[in-house]
């Protein structure tokens, strides 16, 4: 019997220590100079010698004192029984330790991502994920192991050793990639939505591979499920935050996948979106100009297409009226198809609406960085100005301001731009445009930069014009942006304070000399009117008439209407609150309820290409969201009651009056109220007279009193808002008060009668005798029952039962 001795391998067999930064190991130097590249026969078989070293450093490790810890066995223990979620974790842990010892770990999460079960091989994913971006991948691109200086005479074994992994590393990620590939196509949508985030981290964490990542990321962009989508434009946006030199990488990929041939529209409008988003400076000129080139070809990518539709519903129009209907009756497939092919076709509409504001929008962001000829610009000017025509009004107001941009390097555009801006303030769009604030700010630019005043007195009639079919928060832009204009442009003062010119002078004629025959000389009259029916703003005489259309506005409802209209006439400037959502029902109903201060505006999301409070100097503006503003006084509080009328703004001065009014009242109810409890005489004598059938005369009056105080609040609001009706209904109280003097005096002589008939009663032993008439004239108003003492006789009380059972 032979007994084998135990053979132990020492760890100084392995040529590495175990560390998970395998990529920081020192290696000795080696030089370049006159390196040649080996033959593929050469490099294969330094490839199959550094892959022995390898499995050997591998199997030599297996019996490391650091990787045969207790830990360890515990963890090896793990994954032969623990659970799915438990063996991952494990796995990850032995991986993390040394990756160039754990090729097997690698390759058995390698294995679970290619199961079947969905969870698992998306459990295995992540975890491989979080192991490349946090420890296993270098900061810089792997090499192969052929890309290598093989030839090298300080080569050792060492370098082929390490070289050998980051070759094996280098295609596993790249098949890791693959996988994250299908994955991403997956049916289910939680398992496409977990690989767009992986794509993601690896992509913005590590630059291995990162070409194929950004294609992979982009094309996600296309999904069926508008989450999917939503959240890659979102991952691409956070990308160039965290990468800024990746623009033009970005937007090369998204560039193939919008001129593809069968892309979706889905897709091309969430790439569309993602790509205005993209942050500009002063140094991404090439970027900027290849932007606008972008948007500028698929716009005109999108009207060929929308031309092209439109020449085919003609064609199917004509071939309907031309064909004989033989079939009266249509089949029910044949109505369900009509109707998918209208639905199909508003859904077109809709999408070619918000694909031609995300372009407008895009070019008015890029536009300013960018530097292109003056022949681009040339070409697509009339596909601008059409859509100012054709298009909804928000796509024709993001048009009009980059037509404007176009027109200060490019005066000769001008005139055309102003004249299309004056003919567009008619549309009846604008009352219910959700741009209003940029297309008042674009008005004041543009009136601004105009040095035409007859030009500039025609766009201020006008927007006086439609105001009055406007809404007050639209209104009070208006006059805002006309303290502005008449504050920088003096001029137009003379609207307000200069009569108008009348021509309207007598004529004087020569007399004719000896000889000549007289010639009559009929001389007309002209007057020079106001005519806004002129399509170009500089001939409709605008600078010869007056402001009349501002006169209403003093008698506006809306108090800060008023009080602008006031200010403009009396020359002084519109200061304060130039945003246009203190003006509106919303804000007015918040004040209502008496909101608590909204919190700090924030930004949504990670772009910066967004409205931010106070970013604005000039114009006006307009913050979405409820609540009231930050640092603002509650309407029912002491401090807004406590105020002077003089310093509470036009909008308030209801609510400051009527919370004054509502104070003053309740003080003295509660003076009342004290008096009435000093009384305790009285109280007692109505808890001992309560105790009587019948009740007290005054019975009702708590009831009364409590029904007073119950609608007391909409009292005193319908007596602030009905002030005027009031005052002559008082009016026409008095003169019948003095009609009725008589009357009192009647009334007055019965209740000392009745006071008299009381004493009477209480001298005769509080008897009865009256009778029935008697009763009458003693009380003319209203016959109240006759009052009986606490201690009565049993005659009185039943006397008094009989009279109630006879009435």
């Amino acid at each position: 019997m032979k007994i084998h001795k135990n053979v132990t391998v020492s760890y100084k067999n392995i040529l590495i220590e175990p560390t998970p930064y395998w990529y920081n190991i020192p290696l000795p130097s080696i030089s370049i100079k006159d390196v040649q590249r080996l033959s593929d026969l050469e490099t294969s078989k330094k490839y199959h010698y550094a892959r022995e070293l390898l499995e050997n450093e591998n199997a030599n490790a297996e019996n490391h004192p650091l990787l045969t810890s207790s830990n360890r066995k515990f963890m090896a223990n793990i994954i032969t029984s623990g659970t799915l979620n438990d063996k991952v974790s494990a796995l990850t842990l032995m991986l993390r330790e040394s990756p160039i010892h754990g090729m097997k770990t690698m390759e058995t999460l390698m294995s679970m991502c290619k199961k079947k079960g969905k969870n698992e091989s998306v459990m295995a994913v992540t975890s491989l994920k979080d192991l490349f971006v946090g420890s296993v991948l270098p900061d810089r691109k792997l090499i192969y192991f052929a890309d290598r200086p093989l030839a090298a005479k300080e080569v050792t074994d060492l370098h082929l050793l390490i070289w050998a992994f980051e070759d094996h590393l280098k295609k596993t990620f790249l098949e890791f990639i693959q996988l994250v590939e299908e994955l991403s196509r997956d049916t289910l949508m939680h398992v496409r939505n977990n690989m767009v985030t992986c794509i993601y981290d690896l992509l913005s964490g590590k630059p291995e591979q990162e070409q194929n990542l950004l294609k992979l990321l982009i094309n996600k962009l296309g999904d069926s499920e508008n989450k999917v989508a939503a959240k890659t434009s979102q991952l691409i946006v956070e990308l160039l935050v965290q990468h800024p030199g990746m623009k033009m990488f970005v937007v090369r990929e998204v560039e193939q996948l919008l001129l593809r041939p069968n892309i979706s529209e889905k897709a091309q409008y969430y790439a569309i979106i993602s790509l205005n988003q993209t942050i500009l400076t002063g140094k991404d000129t090439v970027v900027a100009n290849k932007l606008v080139e972008l948007y500028f070809i698929f716009f005109r990518k999108l009207l060929q297409l929308t031309e092209e539709e439109e020449k085919e519903e003609l064609k199917n129009k004509n071939k309907q009226t031309e064909e004989v209907e033989v079939e009266e009756k249509k089949s029910d497939k044949r109505k369900a198809k009509e109707k998918l092919e209208k639905k199909k076709q508003t859904e077109l509409e809709e999408h070619q609406t918000k694909m031609v504001a995300a372009i407008l929008t895009g070019v008015n962001r890029a536009f300013h960085f960018s530097n292109i000829s003056d022949d681009i610009v040339e070409k697509h000017l009339e596909v601008l100005f059409k859509m100012t025509h054709a298009s909804t009004f928000n796509a024709a107001v993001q048009a009009l301001s980059l037509i404007f941009t176009i027109s200060l390097t490019k005066p000769i555009i001008s005139d055309r731009f102003y004249r299309t801006l004056y003919e567009s303030l008619l549309d009846p769009r604008v009352s219910h445009s959700s741009k209003q604030s940029m297309y008042l700010n674009l008005l004041y630019k543009a009136i601004r930069a105009d040095s035409d005043m007859r030009r500039v007195k025609a766009y201020v009639k006008r927007m006086v014009q439609i105001a009055a079919r406007n809404q007050p928060a639209f209104v009070t832009g208006i006059f805002f942006l006309l303290s502005q204009l008449m504050k920088s442009q003096p001029g137009l003062r003379t609207m307000l304070n200069t009569p108008e010119e009348d021509d309207e002078d007598e004529h004087f004629v020569d007399a004719p000399e000896e000889g000549e025959e007289e010639v009559k000389v009929e001389v007309e009259k002209k007057r020079v009117e106001y005519d806004g029916r002129k399509r170009d703003p500089r001939f409709s005489n605008a600078d010869k008439s007056c402001l009349w259309e501002l006169i209403p506005f003093r008698e506006h409802y809306h108090p800060s209407v008023a009080k602008y209209c006031e200010q403009i006439f009396a020359g002084e400037d519109i200061e304060g609150q130039s945003d246009l959502h203190q003006f509106t029902l919303m804000h007015f109903l918040d004040k209502f309820v008496y909101r608590n201060a909204k919190k700090a505006v924030t930004t949504k999301g990670q772009s910066i290409m967004q409205p931010l409070e106070g970013s604005r100097r000039e114009g006006v503006v307009f913050t979405r969201g409820g609540g009231m503003k930050p640092n603002s006084i509650t309407l029912n509080s002491k401090e807004f009651m406590e105020k002077d009328v003089t310093d509470v703004s036009a909008d308030d001065v209801f609510f400051h009056k009527y919370f004054h009014q509502k104070n003053i009242k309740t003080e003295q109810s509660k003076k009342k109220k004290a008096e009435n409890e000093e009384d305790e005489e009285d109280e007692v004598w109505r808890a001992m007279m309560s105790s009587i059938p019948g009740g007290l005369d005054d019975e009702g009056d708590d009831d009364l009193l409590e029904d007073e105080d119950e609608d007391e609040d909409d009292d005193e609001m319908r007596a602030l808002l009905e002030e005027d009706s009031e005052d002559m209904i008082e009016e026409e109280e008095g003169e019948d008060l003095e009609e009725g003097e008589d009357m009192s005096g009647d009334e007055d002589e019965d209740l000392e009668f009745m006071n008299a008939s009381d004493m009477d009663e209480s001298s005769n032993k509080r008897a009865f005798e009256s009778s029935e008439e008697e009763e009458q004239e003693v009380k003319p108003k209203k016959a109240k029952k006759e009052r009986l003492p606490t201690f009565a006789t049993y005659e009185d009380y039943a006397k008094l039962i009989e009279q109630e059972e006879d009435e």
